[in-house]
This record gives C-alpha cells, structure tokens and sequence, in this order.
C-alpha cells in the first residue's frame, strides 16, 4: 500500500480526547483528510509496548531531532506547529520526553547513520519513537525501523495522527508520495525572523548516486498564489527572511508552467523593505535559459546576492557517470554570467570526491576549475555509496585514495581568503535573531550573504544597519554599528522585545541565607505594558533589610536594582508572611513595579 501501512482505520481514531488548547501564536489546528480508500484498518503494537489508554495532548513531552537540509528544517517545524496546535509540548531533553520524533536525512551515510542509532536506542529506552524524513521515505523496510512509526515526507500535516496512536501502542505509517502538504499549517521555527518556504518537492533529476528522489519523488510545485500567500502571512507575523527551499529551486514550476524568475517577481511585489529573500540550491541544467532573469532577480536590494549552485566534479566524464545533465562546461557559462552580471556574487557549491571511475586526471579537472573560482561556500564530501542507486553498483575508488583526494581539495579551499577586501568598508546588513555560539556576538549577513559578527545587542534584532568591517576571517567578517533602521515591520519589532525581554538579566538577591530560597518575576510595566522581566531569585532575608542584588551578567553586587534603558532604581525588602518583595521607593521615573510569584 503506498499510503498508509499497518495502519489503525481512521474511522477508529478518537478524537474526543484531543484537546483545543495551543499556544500562543500558533494557527489553528488543520483539518484532516480522509483515509485512502484502500487503507487497512489494522494495527499493530510496538514490541515493549502495551496498547495505552487515550491520553490527553499536553500530557506528554516530545523531543524533536532534525538532520539534513533546509526542507528537512521546515518540515520539523511544520510538525511542531501542528503538534503543538494540539496541545503537546516540547523538551529539548531526550531523556525527559515520551515521545521521540526523529526527521531524517539520506543524502549521506553519517547522517543515516546516526539517524539509525538514535531511533534504535529510543526503541531500547521504550520511548515512543516516530520517524519522519528521506530514510523510511526512501525504505520504510529497512533494519531498525521494525517497530517504529513513520510520518512520510508529504503527510507532515498528519503527524497528530501518527503521534497519537504511536503514544496508545500502535505502529503507524503514513507514506503516501502523491500529495502536497498545505503551506499555511501552523508552524514553530527555530529563528522565529527566518521562514523556510518549500517551493517545490522532488526533482526531475536522476543522479546515480543520489537516493532523494527515491524519498521525494518527481517534481511537484506549490502554485506562485500559495507560495505568495505564505509569504504574507509569515510576514505579518514578524518574519524578515524567506529562505526559499527545494531540492532544486531552479526546476521550480517546470510541471505547472512557471518558473522561478516570475516566482520571484511575484514575490517581491509583496515583500516589504526590510524583509529579505534567499533562494536555496539550484542545480545549473534548469536556469541556463534564465541566466539573464536570475542575474536580474539577485541583484534587486530585497534579494540576497547569494545562490548555491552544486558541480560536484569538474570532469565530464565524471559527471556523466553521475548523470548529472550538463557539462562542466555548461557550468562555467551559469558561473561566469552570474558573476559578471550580479558584482559580489557568493557562489557555493558542492563537490563528491571519489565517485566511481574518478581518475587523477579527472580529480585534477575538478582542481582546476575550484581553484578558478576561488569559491567563498563548497561542501566537500567523500562518495557513500547509497543502497539501491545505481552508483553503489558501480566499482569504488580505494578509501585511502577518496580521503586524500578530499583532504587535498579541503587544503586547497582553505587558502582562500574572500573577505579580506571588505576590510575597512561600510556595508549594509540585515539581523534576525541569530547569535554566536558563544552567546557574545550579534550575527548578521551583508548583501551577498557574507557573514558579519558585531558585538552582543539585541536592540539590532529585525533590523538593518549600516557596519564598518574591522576584520576579515576565513568565514566570517567582524564589523561595528555606524548607524541603524527600525525593525522592518510592527510585527519583528514585537519579536525584539519579547527577545529582549527574555534574554533580561537573571538577578540573585544575596540576603541571609538562613529562610528557604524563593523565585520571582519582576515586572516592570509602562502605561500597562509590559516592557522588560527579569527573574529574581530570593535567598531568605529578614523583613525590612533591603536588599542586596547581583546581576549575574556583570557578576558584581550592586545596592540598587537597575534595568534596561529606564534607569529605575529602587529598594526592596521581603515580607516573610506573604513570601513576595515589597516596594519600598521608586527613586527614577517613578515607575510603577510589580512583583508577583511564579
């Protein structure tokens, strides 16, 4: 059955126990569809697990784990959304949830890899396990996935079904290829500024190594008005980029008689100043008859000057043995037109080194032509050989041989320096809510996509800025703030001060440590509007001592509370009968504070 595999009929789902609560700003729950009409009404229990009483959505914990590409990315946050518009919620703790929902990525063998190994020891753990992604897609019978549920690549609105009836006991799977999700579903993203639109899902190519078209199946476009919708939609609700998806943006719109190029023109109709484009990785046979329309679209101010356009090897006998449909070549025309008509173009690309029948001579082609580049972005991977593509047949290049090789191409990569002719500059960037790993730097992007690292400050969230670039690194730049717009709409400014808001310091209140700790939330109000919290954690006091604060960011004591940009400053003391702060004075614009318990 290509829809619905050992699974229970639709007609027994119940669903008088799900629950209407959601979350704040998540849209309403979809509709289902119908069952196949050919669908089993039967079920099978998970090995370890007994069949489990109906339980209420909002019970129980899921932890979502995503490998792969920007889809696979949507994808998870599209099920999120939905989830959560049932009423689940979420941990970021695998140990502390019941249900694990693991999206996969098939593209290469680590990721499977760790994929399988996750979805193994959830099963071991007798976790509730729910896959999702191009690896059961792909092979629902593979090893390993015996007793887990599947949620296909184009039924991730159904989730809800497959997470409840995988919580009762049941194996469940949905796998139908033959529809479209809706674009407008609620959604969770992990930017909160940065929408993921799929455009599209599978290709018209036919890569022998590659098995994601096994899992995405043919071509199938989103219509520019749903597309367009979407777009307007997310960004009435704060977003400032759109990272346009699909396995091949360029093919876009091939199988309903469109194209990308007017795709974006739509778009851009639309799009407010402020608000950014991105279109994701396109393959070169399918824009060499919009070069000139592509150029025109990357270089308007809302679009980034950014494309990803993988050429894999630099040889023609080598891309024919991965039928790849274009020379080398024909990839160089889309490189150099590219380049000459969109200035300051970041070019990415892909390379696989080791494909079967790789020579020397043919490896030395693909040197040359990354060495004529000088690409900014290039993922090198060593060929995998997938199971069941064509390429895993075919004779493989000795391991020792694929790892010099990429080592070789990594050492040739790492000598570029693309940035360094940005130094003392002043570029325009665009920030979300991105930050360092290390939590001290704000990240923005500039016109063509180079990454820019500015010191820590959130009042840049959801705006644009005018920078000086300080330094120039391998893969990055570093800049300081000249100058600075609002937030591009009234929705991300919302955005910035919920951030800014959450991110405010955590504060210890340093007393005698001699009565039970108690945690607070300050709530500083403006005309009744909310605008900073901060949490307080309480470590006993005797009533009427005044407080003594520590703000955990400065690690330093100070005798007075002070927060954000009002400058209040005021005196506290603890009431042991009511167990809350009492405000004594409000020495500073004479704010009104409130405290109340969590």
């Amino acid at each position: 059955m290509d829809d619905i595999e050992d699974m229970i009929g639709e007609e027994e789902l119940d669903r008088a126990t799900v629950s209407s609560v959601r979350t704040p700003m998540v849209a309403p729950k979809p509709h289902f569809q119908s069952a196949a009409t050919n669908s089993t009404a039967s079920s099978s229990t998970c090995g370890d697990y007994e069949t489990k009483e109906p339980s209420v959505p909002g019970t129980q914990l899921i932890w979502i784990k995503t490998y792969g590409c920007s889809h696979n990315v949507s994808d998870s946050e599209y099920m999120q959304g939905v989830l959560a518009s049932y009423g689940y919620r979420f941990t970021q703790d695998p140990d502390a949830a019941q249900l694990w929902l693991l999206n996969s990525c098939t593209v290469k063998d680590p990721s499977q890899a760790a994929f399988m190994h996750l979805a193994v020891k959830g099963r071991r753990q007798n976790k509730a396990v729910v896959v999702a992604g191009c690896v059961p897609q792909a092979d629902r019978h593979l090893k390993g996935l015996e007793e887990v549920s599947i949620v296909g690549i184009q039924q991730v609105d159904r989730v809800v079904e497959v997470v409840e009836e995988t919580l009762k006991g049941h194996t469940v799977r949905l796998l139908s290829k033959n529809r479209l999700p809706e674009l407008d579903l609620p959604k969770i993203r992990k930017n909160p500024m940065v929408e993921i639109i799929p455009l599209s899902t599978g290709c018209l190519g036919a890569c022998t190594y590659c098995k994601t078209r096994h899992a995405r199946g043919k071509l199938g476009s989103y219509t520019p008005e749903a597309i367009v919708s979407r777009a307007q939609n997310v960004i009435n609700e704060g977003v400032t980029e759109l990272w346009l998806s699909s396995e091949d943006t360029g093919a876009y719109g091939i199988d309903i008689n469109t194209d990308l190029p007017t795709l974006m023109r739509k778009l851009l109709e639309v799009v407010p100043d402020g608000v950014m484009l991105r279109v994701g990785m396109t393959n070169p046979p399918y824009i060499l008859d919009h070069l000139d329309a592509v150029a025109e679209v990357l270089n308007h101010d809302r679009v980034y000057s950014f494309l990803h356009v993988p050429v894999q090897s630099g040889s023609d006998d080598v891309l024919l043995a991965m039928n790849r449909e274009y020379t080398a070549g024909e990839f160089k025309r889309v490189a150099d037109e590219l380049l000459t008509k969109v200035p300051g173009l970041t070019l990415a690309t892909d390379i696989i080194c080791g494909f079967p029948s790789e020579t020397e001579e043919h490896f030395d082609e693909t040197m040359e032509l990354v060495e004529k580049y000088r690409f900014h972005i290039m993922n090198i991977s060593q060929f995998y050989p997938r199971p069941g593509t064509p390429a895993a047949k075919m004779k493989r290049v000795p391991t020792q041989v694929v790892k010099n090789r990429s080592r070789k191409l990594t050492k040739l990569f790492e000598t570029f320096e693309p940035y360094t002719y940005l130094v003392d500059t002043t570029q325009k960037v665009w920030v979300n809510t991105e930050v360092s790993d290390d939590k001290k730097y704000t990240v923005a992007h500039t016109k063509n996509y180079t990454k820019v690292l500015l010191p820590r400050d959130d009042s840049l969230i959801g705006c644009s800025a005018e920078v000086r670039v300080l330094t120039a690194a391998r893969f990055h730049i570093t800049g300081e703030v000249i100058s600075r717009s609002q937030p591009a709409t009234v929705a991300a400014a919302a955005i910035r001060e919920q951030i800014r808001t959450e991110a405010a310091a955590a504060m210890v209140m340093d007393m005698d440590t001699a009565t039970a700790m108690t945690t607070l939330m300050i709530t500083i109000m403006i005309m009744k509007r909310v605008v900073t919290m901060a949490k307080v954690v309480v470590v006993g006091a005797k009533a009427g001592h005044a407080a003594r604060l520590v703000v955990m960011e400065r690690a330093a004591a100070v005798n007075a509370l002070h927060i954000g940009q009002f400058g209040l400053t005021t005196r506290c003391e603890l009431d042991e009968e009511q167990n809350q702060l009492a405000l004594i004075k409000s020495i500073k614009l004479q704010l009104p504070v409130h405290f109340a318990l969590l």
